[in-house]
This record gives structure tokens, sequence and C-alpha cells, in this order.
């Protein structure tokens, strides 16, 4: 279940996404971007390692040069994480799993673009849970809730990116993303020796996205100017 002040929360971002990409069309200095992709994610300690986890990402963002070469890069998005186990066998119980986290999520970057071919970044997002389910057997956890837990409602993220031109303004988008600190603590049974273990629980995630630049003049490859005009 989708929070109500959530959703309220999220959609002002939104608004102020939306009121700098109308000034981005306005003013050169703002570069505003639409992004779509995907995530492969895993829950580090929840025992199903492997990034099986298929999710969207998709949002808003805008680009601010700073100097030269360098620009901030702030971003608003919906993100899907979480873990995913395949059935193990074919009778109840079946031995599947799979937890649905989804993000509303406000990352933070500093950008370095060379002759805006190619950009790397750095930096960190803030991500607010707005949705989760949790599934074993086939059959819905219900212990597990937005407000009851034990999942934090807040996860702090680090974060890398790399990117580059496909074709004028439109980039692909590599980003790998981890937890700074636990989303949550909980008792796991552990599959080599089947004991009960206490655990913390980290995002683990690469996301692939296409963004498409709204207000960029994209750089002729035989220019020698570092930034277009």
């Amino acid at each position: 279940m989708i929070h109500n002040n959530s959703i309220r929360k999220f959609l002002l971002i939104n608004v102020l996404i939306l009121c700098l990409v109308s000034l981005a069309n306005a003013q050169a200095f703002f570069k505003a971007e639409v992004i779509a992709g995907g995530n492969l994610s895993q829950v580090d300690g929840d025992e199903t390692a492997g990034f099986h986890k298929l999710g969207f990402n998709t949002g808003l963002g805008v680009v601010l040069p700073i100097h030269k070469n360098w620009s901030l890069s702030f971003e608003t998005l919906y993100s899907q994480k979480g873990s995913r186990l395949a059935k193990q066998y074919p009778d109840d119980p079946d031995g599947s799993y799979k937890l649905r986290l989804n993000y509303a999520e406000v990352p933070l970057m500093v950008m370095y673009t060379d002759r805006e071919f190619m950009s790397f970044g750095l930096g960190a997002s803030w991500g607010r849970l707005v949705q989760i389910e949790e599934f074993k057997n086939s059959s819905r956890v219900d212990s597990v809730t937005l407000l009851g837990g034990p999942f934090s409602r807040n996860d702090f993220e680090l974060l890398g990116d790399v990117r580059f031109r496909l074709y004028k303004n439109f980039k692909f988008n590599l980003r790998y993303s981890y937890t700074l600190d636990k989303i949550a603590t909980r008792n796991i049974r552990d599959s080599q020796s089947g004991m009960m273990n206490i655990r913390d629980f980290y995002n683990n995630c690469w996301s692939l996205r296409l963004i498409y630049m709204l207000n960029e003049s994209p750089p002729d490859k035989k220019s020698k100017n570092v930034l277009p005009k």
C-alpha cells in the first residue's frame, strides 16, 4: 500500500522539478532530462543472492553546469527495488521468495563531462519507501507493511554513474547504488547451516536508463570546444 503522505511529498518534488524544467527551457544554463529505464537489484543479507529483481527507474532531472566540464545533477525518481528467488520445488512450499521495495528517490550528483560525449558522476541519494510487499512460497507475508516495519522508510545511498551520448539528445546511462545504512535487521535462516542468524539488509542495485536532454544542442564531434553553445 502506498502512503498518502509519501505521494504528496513525491508530487511536490516533481512539481519542483517541472518548474526547473520550465526554467531550463527558458535559460540556457539549465539542462533538463527525461529519464526512463530499469533496475536490476538484490537485497544483501536476505539469502537470495543475485540481481534477479527487475523494476522501473523513471523520472525527471536537471543539470546545472558549474565550472568548465563540471556540473551538478538533481533528479526525482520512482525506483522499484527488492529481491527475487524463483521457485525451487514443484510443490507447496515451492521455495520461492519475492520482496518489492518501491521508492521515491532524490539523487544529487557531481558530474564530470569529457567534451559532452561521456560523463562520470558520483553522489548520494535519499529514498523514501512508498510501497512494500513480501511473498514467501507464493503467499504474501501480511506482517510486513509500510508503516509496521520491519523495513526503514528512509534509504540513504551512495552512487556512481556513467553516461554517453547515443544519438543527438539521447544518452545511455549505467548507474550503481548501494545503501549506506541498513534498511532492516531480520532473523534469517542460513542457507548453508540451517541456523537462524540476525542479518542487516542493504539495497544493492544496477540501473540501466535512457536519458533525453530537452534543451541541449548536441556537440559537433569535430569541434574542439569543451562545451556546446
